[in-house]
């Protein structure tokens, strides 16, 4: 069965991770993506393990099912082909440097004038607007500006080898691609989409970036104690202990990794119904699972012993045996697990989560397979990632050039072929 996007014709200027994530969803879901690369391709094809001249691990799994041409984007005659291809595309997706659209005339204001139905999702680090707007950004940068990385006493920790702003922006461009398909069916009109790793890094702490005025109160006196207490020689230590002296940390019971007597559980129990089943199951005797009303006078002292009270139960047993008797319970708890161990998870398996494809350079690997299931018009992955220009003089040739404009540019190295 063919996949929501087929037909649909994509036209990505993308590097490293959020826009080429994109273009990987609709290529997945049956779209035409031309990945549009300089002549020594995508910087991704460079980053991580490199296992030939133009193909590297963080470039493999974020570009399967494209079409890649490579070219020397600053000539007048690439920019007039892409210009010509941008005519009758459906959607373009851009995570140009800073600036570097308008510059080759490949912006949206510019390609609308011709195709006013285009979707033009561009991706930027900090947004259009303010003192960063046109600025480089990386998922790093944006986890230490938005609060994402752990800051322990030994140091701030960043999330490592998972680049989660990255793919969450990759996400979001996605989805509002498709609203603005689905808009583009009902009235006819394309539309710009800005989508900021700064947004999708507010998106992923939805739960912890926002204020209450009632409770929260507290935050006010701690920022102000911030803007100083570097400068005055106050070490990360002190300055978390303060924070936990003004909002005081609450450490669950019945919900975080638990150490078993042969390795740790993951238990989920967040909601009162749970955290009641959770203490029965566990012989813990917590005065506010008996009484509603409970209102301890030390809060944080409360929740300490209960939390040593349930982690000396689980420590008694094996992890099998409380995955066992949580299920039996009808529970959330669940295994800890390293990466490595989920790549062998029956579990992903029976539910096609992972895929196997075989790339032309690279021979066999296991990669994430496409995100959603669909019962009418399921998404696939038809072909690993292009090798870098593999698809470059068919994609001239749909530009309406003729043979020996197409070696022209060949002989010129304004175009990369890989024969």
């Amino acid at each position: 069965m063919p996949g929501p996007y087929e037909g649909l014709k994509v036209i990505e200027f993308g590097r490293f991770i959020a826009a080429p994530y994109c273009g990987q969803l609709f290529a997945d879901g049956g779209a035409d993506v031309v990945k549009v690369e300089p002549l020594n391709g995508d910087d991704a094809r460079r980053n991580g393990t490199r296992l030939s001249t133009t193909e590297a691990r963080q470039f493999l799994n974020k570009n399967r099912g494209k079409r890649s041409i490579a070219v020397k984007l600053s000539d007048p005659r690439i920019i007039k082909v892409l210009r010509h291809l941008a005519k009758s595309a459906d959607v373009i997706i851009s995570n140009f440097r800073p600036g570097q659209g308008e510059e080759l005339g490949l912006d949206y204001h510019t390609v609308a004038k011709d195709n006013p139905r285009i979707i033009y999702a561009e991706n930027s680090a900090y947004g259009n607007k303010g003192p960063l707007a046109g600025q480089v950004g990386m998922d790093l940068l944006l986890q230490a500006r938005t609060g994402l990385a752990e800051i322990t006493p030994d140091g701030p920790k960043y999330i490592e080898d998972d680049p989660v702003i990255d793919y969450m922006g990759g996400m979001l461009m996605s989805w509002g691609i498709s609203s603005a398909l689905y808009h583009r069916e009902r009235t006819g009109h394309g539309q710009k989409l800005d989508v900021s790793l700064l947004q999708a890094a507010l998106v992923l702490q939805n739960n912890s970036i926002n204020h209450l005025d009632q409770v929260d109160g507290w935050r006010h006196g701690f920022v102000d104690y911030l803007k100083d207490a570097f400068a005055k020689g106050v070490t990360l230590e002190e300055i978390l202990d303060e924070r936990a002296a003004v909002k005081p940390p609450i450490v669950p019971a019945y919900y975080g990794f638990f150490k078993t007597s042969d390795g740790y559980i993951a238990i989920a129990s967040g909601g009162r119904a749970l955290q009641m089943r959770t203490a029965k199951l566990l012989g813990v005797d917590d005065p506010a699972i008996d009484d509603i009303n409970y209102r301890p006078d030390d809060y944080v002292e409360y929740t300490r012993q209960m939390r040593e009270k349930s982690s000396a139960a689980l420590a008694g047993e094996t992890t099998d045996h409380w995955l066992q008797v949580f299920e039996e319970a009808g529970l959330p708890a669940g295994p800890l697990q390293f990466k490595d161990q989920v790549l062998d998870d029956p579990q992903c398996w029976e539910n096609d989560y992972l895929v196997r494809l075989d790339h032309e350079e690279v021979g066999g690997m296991t990669v994430v397979a496409p995100p959603v299931k669909f019962s009418e018009s399921p998404l696939s992955t038809t072909t690993a990632s292009p090798v870098l220009g593999k698809h470059s003089r068919e994609i001239l040739a749909e530009a309406g050039l003729s043979n020996d404009e197409v070696e022209a540019l060949f002989s010129d190295n304004i175009v990369y072929e890989n024969a």
